[in-house]
């Protein structure tokens, strides 16, 4: 899954791939389209929530870039929210590929 989403009024990226809660996750903060800023966890080997879902890894990894990088967030309280018509690639694993 390739897909873009909001978060405390920033624009990030995320890249996910492999099996739910086995997923290795790349996150890219976007200002002006412009990369600024990645952070990436192997969920199969870090310490992590395997059960969480991804949107809650997502918060958890933007909450480490933004403190890392110092990032002045525009929306401090902002929400998490899926960008909608950004979505670049979604890959249904293969259990639910054969079901459709």
């Amino acid at each position: 899954m390739i897909r873009e989403f909001r978060y405390k009024g920033e624009t990030f990226r995320v890249n996910a791939h492999g099996s739910p809660g086995h997923e290795e996750v790349f996150i890219i903060h976007l200002v002006d389209d412009e990369e600024m800023g990645e952070i990436s966890i192997d969920r199969m080997t870090e310490e992590n929530d395997r059960d969480a879902p991804i949107d809650a890894i997502c918060i958890m990894l933007c909450d480490k870039l933004i403190a890392e990088q110092d990032i002045a967030c525009a929306e401090p309280d902002g929400a998490f929210v899926w960008v909608e018509g950004k979505r670049i690639r979604d890959v249904l694993p293969s259990n639910e590929a054969a079901s459709h």
